[in-house]
């Protein structure tokens, strides 16, 4: 099962009707204030620069529903669950609604999201980057972990959503979901060809102990992808590859599959695999 294909959210919101007067109706007076932070954001730190009047009139009537459900002693999560259950069409208003609510619950919002209606995740990934950034990489976790099967929808989307957040968006992915690993990368790789092998080397740098599972995705990626993978990546990223590689234990036997399909060169894995003593068990 894959995402709908998705307008921006400017176009969502443009396209939006207003809430139907029975719900505009709900208008109640109720400040609520963030509690149990997730992440460090506030109120102020939302970017609603990108919203015209009709559509910042929308919010406010769902902020005004909002408020009606919390003064009845709603959570904010139950509370969204049941606007989006209503009105799946509106969620990036509903999200925005919610956000300047809890600023600092955006993670638990989301999630609130996608465990009702999985295919408003791309949705609730393109809000978020959007209106609340600093929330964008706990989201992807938040995704992955409640969609786990959506992995590779939700890699290609942040990937080009924030096509320079690929490293932590590699890695936030694997962490999450090691055994699918492969999907990520592969994900990845179709989304940033130029850049993903530089990510998968950086998540690697970081977390150590996915190497084994990243080396070997990258290697079935490129087992199954031959023939257009060829002219990428770059030989220096290759070069990059390598080292790490070898830094976390990955022997030169096991390299010598990318040397044999054409990837790296003999000399490429000599001048890292070197024959220094120490080096003899990996040759």
């Amino acid at each position: 099962m894959h995402f709908c294909t998705r307008l921006s959210l400017v176009s969502i919101f443009s396209a939006s009707l207003f809430i139907a007067p029975a719900d505009a109706s709900l208008l109640s007076a109720h400040n609520a204030e963030p509690t149990n932070p997730i992440v460090g954001v506030k109120a102020t730190d939302l970017n609603l620069t990108m919203l015209t009047d009709r559509e910042k009139k929308l919010v406010d009537k769902y902020n005004a529903v909002i408020d009606d459900h919390l003064n009845y002693n709603f959570s904010i999560t139950r509370t969204v669950r049941i606007l989006v259950n209503h009105y799946p069409q509106h969620v990036n208003q509903i999200l925005v609604a919610a956000y300047e609510h809890y600023p600092t619950r955006i993670p638990l919002i989301n999630r609130a999201v996608i465990q009702v209606e999985p295919a408003l995740t791309a949705d609730v990934l393109t809000t978020t980057h959007l209106v609340a950034p600093r929330a964008f990489d706990e989201t992807i976790a938040q995704a992955i972990d409640v969609e786990p099967s959506y992995i590779d929808d939700i890699v290609t989307t942040a990937t080009q959503l924030a096509p320079e957040k690929l490293n932590t968006i590699v890695r936030v992915a694997i962490i999450s979901e090691p055994q699918m690993s492969e999907t990520v990368v592969k994900s990845a790789a179709q989304s940033a060809p130029d850049g993903f092998l530089d990510a998968v080397v950086s998540s690697i740098k970081e977390i150590p102990q996915i190497t084994k599972s990243a080396f070997v995705a990258v290697r079935d990626f490129f087992n199954f992808n031959e023939a257009n993978q060829k002219k990428t990546p770059k030989p220096e990223q290759w070069d990059r590859f390598i080292v790490e590689a070898k830094a976390q234990g990955i022997t030169r036997t096991e390299l010598e599959w990318f040397k044999d399909h054409g990837y790296l060169t003999e000399q490429q894995i000599a001048k890292v695999y070197s024959a220094k003593k120490s080096d003899q068990t990996d040759k």
